[in-house]
C-alpha cells in the first residue's frame, strides 16, 4: 500500500460506516477524474474489508503520528528544505523496508 490517505479520497473521517463509505464513493466516483478512479476503487475496497482496513489504519496512524513528531523536531532543529529532505528519506528508508514493498506488483 501506499502513503495515500483513503479516508481523505472519499471524503470521510476514520469513523466513518460501511453505508457511509458507500455513499461517499458512489458521490465521488461521479465526480472523480478517469486517471484517479484505480485509486478511488482501491480506498473504497480498503475501507469497506475489516481486516484490509485495520491494517491501514494501524500503519496510517503510526506513520502519520511518526511524521507529526518528526516534523515538529525538524521544524525547531532544521531549515524547512532540510526537514522535508530527512522525512522523505526516511519514508524511502521505511517503505523499501515494509514486506509487502518485496513482492512484486501487479
Amino acid at each position: 500500500m501506499s502513503d495515500v490517505d483513503y479516508y481523505a479520497i472519499l471524503g470521510v473521517g476514520p469513523e466513518a460506516e460501511r453505508d457511509e463509505i458507500q455513499d461517499a464513493y458512489q458521490r465521488e466516483f461521479l465526480r472523480v477524474e478517469p486517471g484517479r478512479a484505480r485509486v478511488l476503487m482501491e480506498a473504497c475496497a480498503v475501507l469497506l474489508d475489516p481486516a484490509a482496513r485495520a491494517a491501514y489504519d494501524a500503519r496510517a496512524v503510526g506513520s502519520a503520528l511518526i511524521e507529526e513528531t518528526v516534523t515538529a523536531i525538524l521544524q525547531t532543529h532544521l531549515p524547512r528544505a532540510e526537514a522535508r529532505r530527512f522525512i522523505r528519506a526516511q519514508r524511502q528508508l521505511i517503505a523499501a523496508t515494509r514486506p509487502d514493498a518485496q513482492t512484486p506488483s501487479s
